[in-house]
């Protein structure tokens, strides 16, 4: 049988799925301990070729926690799909009588359900998860900070989703703060579903405890502006 020639990018390619495939179907017990050889096996890569690319278990273990990493910033819904939602919530169920808040929330509570279908269908988003409970429980100081600092890009990307909904419905953060609180608040019920659905937990329960939980978190968090009004080109502005 011919011998395979790849590239390193190949090899790197294949490796990296191992790797968030092994993460998000069994977790890890402690970083950085990455069963190197699975994976490798896993991947149809031999250690010769592994060792021609990563000095060794720490450079390799490097390459496998940036691959851990990566799955938490994938995106989501489009803004197709998000303008859909948002004339779906919008007509809502009393005929469009309702208040522009409890609008603004049912479009948060049906996109988050979708969404959460979308981050649940991501093998890289459950390695991410997976790993991040890990991280958590005994994280080294360059952990601390890797994960303080995708807490950051991930609170503002959030936030800016929010602010666009803010102006799309015509409504104003409650807190002085403005849209940091909700999106910190938004993001931790996301991670916390994901993490116990994923763990084995009663998803059919978690799921519709998540929405709920958004839909009030929104009607908390936002007041109408007087002058406000449902101009839904703001949601994608």
């Amino acid at each position: 049988m011919p011998r395979l020639h790849r590239t390193t990018e190949e090899t790197r390619s294949l490796v990296a799925a191992a790797v968030v495939d092994f993460v998000a179907r069994h977790g890890i017990a402690v970083w950085p301990e990455i069963p190197m050889e699975v994976i490798l096996e896993n991947a149809g890569v031999s250690r010769a070729s592994a060792y021609r690319i990563w000095s060794g278990r720490s450079a390799f273990s490097a390459f496998a926690l940036e691959q851990c990493l990566a799955g938490h910033a994938m995106a989501t819904l489009g803004t197709d799909r998000a303008l859909e939602l948002a004339r779906k919530a919008v007509e809502g169920e009393t005929g469009g009588r309702d208040s522009r808040a409890d609008s603004a929330a049912r479009f948060i509570a049906f996109a988050a359900d979708e969404e959460l279908d979308i981050l649940l269908g991501s093998i890289r988003w459950r390695a991410f998860v997976r790993f991040q409970a890990v991280a958590l429980d005994a994280p080294t100081e360059e952990l601390a900070e890797l994960l303080d600092r995708i807490d950051a890009e991930d609170t503002g990307r959030v936030r800016a989703v929010y602010e666009r909904v803010a102006r799309a419905w015509g409504l104003e953060s409650v807190s002085p703060a403005g849209t940091s609180p909700i999106a910190e608040a938004a993001l931790l019920l996301a991670r916390s579903a994901v993490a116990r659905i994923v763990s084995g937990r009663d998803e059919a329960r978690i799921r519709a405890a998540y929405i709920e939980g958004l839909s009030s978190l929104v009607k908390g968090a936002f007041r109408e502006r007087p002058d406000g009004k449902i101009d839904l080109a703001e949601l994608v502005g």
